[in-house]
């Protein structure tokens, strides 16, 4: 029996730095389109108007040509313009041993996040929120507080503001920090204002 080491992020950053060199419209332009057609008629992907398929051999096939999408492409690191490979190993030992459950958030604000089979009939967690859209800053707050008030709402998945203190949060500035510090205590905010203090985001 063969062991595989997990992938963790410090390896995925090995790779990132090695793997082969693409240009972003390559890969966006030519790659994915092209392996995305080769593997729609290799496994015959038809949804028939479908949005989410619910035949059983469809969903197969669609999961394998995932699978082979991964498998052959790989991911494209936008950092450094080159393409992160996994062996079919460690593929299956990344699906095989995912986190069966988890927490997010606190106390009575807490949800159970747990692994949900197809036709599960457990309610799924609800995660609201503008989800990385971009967002004024007198209006940061109170769009995160109307989705904290949803009472079917679990979790928040946050925007993003469009400045700070007035200032756009341009990438490796001090307003970067800034903008994600301000989002995450603003975010709280909203949730505790909204009597869910310990609402994960």
């Amino acid at each position: 029996m063969s062991f595989t080491k997990s992938v963790d992020c410090y390896e995925f950053y090995e790779r990132a730095k090695k793997g082969q060199k693409v240009t972003q419209d390559d890969w966006d332009l030519m790659t994915i389109p092209m392996k995305a057609m080769e593997l729609k008629q290799k496994y015959n992907l038809d949804f028939k108007g479908e949005f989410v398929p619910t035949d059983k051999d469809m969903m197969e096939n669609l999961f394998k040509a995932g699978f082979d999408m991964l498998l052959e492409c790989g991911i494209f690191c936008t950092d450094t313009s080159r393409v992160v490979k996994y062996t079919e190993d460690e593929m299956w030992d990344a699906i095989n041993n995912v986190q069966k459950k988890f927490t997010l958030g606190t106390g009575r604000d807490a949800v159970e996040v747990k692994k949900r089979k197809v036709g599960d009939k457990r309610k799924p967690i609800v995660q609201g929120g503008p989800t990385g859209s971009p967002i004024s800053e007198d209006m940061f707050l109170p769009v995160h507080m109307s989705y904290a008030l949803e009472k079917e709402v679990d979790t928040i998945v946050n925007g993003v503001m469009m400045t700070v203190r007035g200032r756009p949060p341009i990438p490796k500035s001090p307003y970067e920090v800034l903008a994600a510090k301000t989002e995450a205590r603003l975010i709280k905010t909203a949730a505790a204002m909204a009597g869910r203090p310990g609402m994960g985001i």
